[in-house]
Order: structure tokens, then C-alpha cells, then sequence
């Protein structure tokens, strides 16, 4: 339960401190070792899995399928964002713009196909 008290509150502190937009490309690297970057991400990855999940559960086909016992940590997260983005392509001012949402969501359906696991 208190668990679920601080994922809230943290998911709350992301929101606020985006006013209803995503994180772009650039503010997630110029701020990438903040306490705000960190929880905006952790939102992000809970956001996903728990619509995974959803999916799972309604007998729908999931987006990713993670290996079992694989427990991805914030950095880790942060990792994928970084190598969705290298994979953007050069140009940069299309690149600074974009949400990291998209570019994680996009990544982990690269890096954990279904059916390989």
C-alpha cells in the first residue's frame, strides 16, 4: 500500500512539472540526472507496463513481452530512451522536439519482441 502512495505521488510530481505535455528530447538530456527526469521516466515505464498488462489480461496482444524475472530498473529505462534516440536520425531539430514517450514505447517493442521470450 505505501507503495502505491509513492508511485502516485511521483506520477503526480512528473505531471506537474510537465503541465500536461510530454518530456522532449531535449529537456530529458539537458536534465537527464534530475530528480524530475527520474520520476517522469518511472511514470512513463509504469504507464506502459500497466497497459501491457491490461492488454494481457483482456486476452489482447501485448505491445512487448519482457523475459520472465527481468526487472527493469529507472536507469535502465533511461538507457533505452538513449539508444531510441540515437536511433532518431540526424536531424536535429525534429530530434530536440519529440516526445520520450513515444521513443520508449517504440523501443521496447524493438528490444523485447513477443514470441522470442
Amino acid at each position: 500500500m505505501k507503495i502505491t502512495h509513492i508511485l502516485a505521488g511521483l506520477l503526480m510530481s512528473a505531471a506537474s512539472q510537465t503541465a500536461f505535455c510530454g518530456m522532449t528530447v531535449a529537456d530529458f538530456q539537458a536534465k537527464s540526472k534530475t530528480q524530475a527526469v527520474e520520476a517522469y521516466v518511472l511514470g512513463v515505464a509504469g504507464g506502459l507496463n500497466a497497459a501491457n498488462s491490461a492488454l494481457v489480461m483482456g486476452k489482447g496482444t501485448p505491445l512487448f513481452c519482457l523475459p520472465p524475472f527481468l526487472k527493469l530498473t529507472t536507469a535502465n529505462y533511461k538507457e533505452i530512451i538513449a539508444l531510441g534516440i540515437n536511433d532518431l536520425g540526424s536531424n536535429k531539430l525534429d530530434k530536440q522536439s519529440m516526445d520520450i514517450d513515444s521513443i520508449l514505447l517504440k523501443k521496447m517493442i524493438e528490444l523485447y519482441p513477443c514470441g522470442y521470450n
